[in-house]
């Protein structure tokens, strides 16, 4: 089972490792991996990197994984933490996964690091697994608790590198099959030359050609993407 959160905090349905483009990322989500199968490893991994290089994919992916295997698993976006309190990290060390994301958004705020860094302390003592991302390594997240950076780096520390052009190549077809939707290489790579690398934007513009394409009854072909997104 997965933890129910507040405010309708949930896990994408498509977020699975078997739809993730590993790249030259394939360490950090062999990683990942272990950590969702209870497979070995450090306990607790730290990932950082860029927007769209698919921390929250991965982590919600493990929630996933965790699920299946019938272990409680927590997933809790730090980029929504305005709306939630860090009261909600209370007994989270009793469960099989906790998977938190964004932490540099609760830099500086001292009631969430605080929180967090007795968190760190409960997970290594009960052994429940623990994955975090930030956007930089543990030193550059503007964090004011000291100890709280000393901790992100005791573990495991992975860094997640963009796709380069054959993976978002390969990361935009497979996301259109699993969507029913042909895409040829010709096509992927028009919205590549076109359009931003960005993966979510690419995804957003997927979406609507997916969308364009059902209304049309069309096959997806230059002149027809260049009719949709330009």
């Amino acid at each position: 089972m997965s933890i129910q959160l507040p405010l309708g905090i949930g896990l994408r349905d498509d977020a699975s490792f078997d739809n993730f483009i590993s790249g030259a990322n394939a360490e950090a989500v062999s990683a990942v991996q272990r950590s969702a199968r209870n497979g070995g490893g450090d306990p607790i991994i730290y990932l950082w990197g860029g927007d769209g290089v698919g921390k929250t994919h991965l982590l919600q992916a493990a929630c996933h994984q965790a699920s299946a295997q019938g272990e409680a698993a927590a997933y809790i976006p730090l980029a929504q933490a305005g709306e939630l309190s860090p009261a909600m990290l209370e007994g989270l060390e009793q469960i099989a996964l906790v998977c938190i994301d964004d932490i540099q958004a609760i830099a500086a705020q001292p009631a969430w690091e605080a929180a967090l860094f007795h968190l760190y302390n409960r997970l290594r003592d009960s052994g429940t697994r623990c994955i975090i991302a930030g956007n930089a390594a543990p030193a550059g997240l503007g964090l004011r608790l000291p100890d709280l950076v000393s901790r992100l780096a005791w573990g495991l520390v992975l860094h997640l590198a963009a796709l380069d052009d054959e993976g978002l190549l390969a990361a935009l077809q497979l996301r259109a099959r699993n969507r029913g939707l042909d895409m040829p290489e010709e096509v992927a790579q028009f919205l590549l030359r076109r359009h931003s690398r960005d993966m979510p934007l690419l995804f957003t513009l997927l979406d609507r050609l997916d969308h364009a394409s059902l209304a049309a009854q069309r096959r997806l072909t230059i002149p027809f993407v260049k009719d949709v997104v330009g």
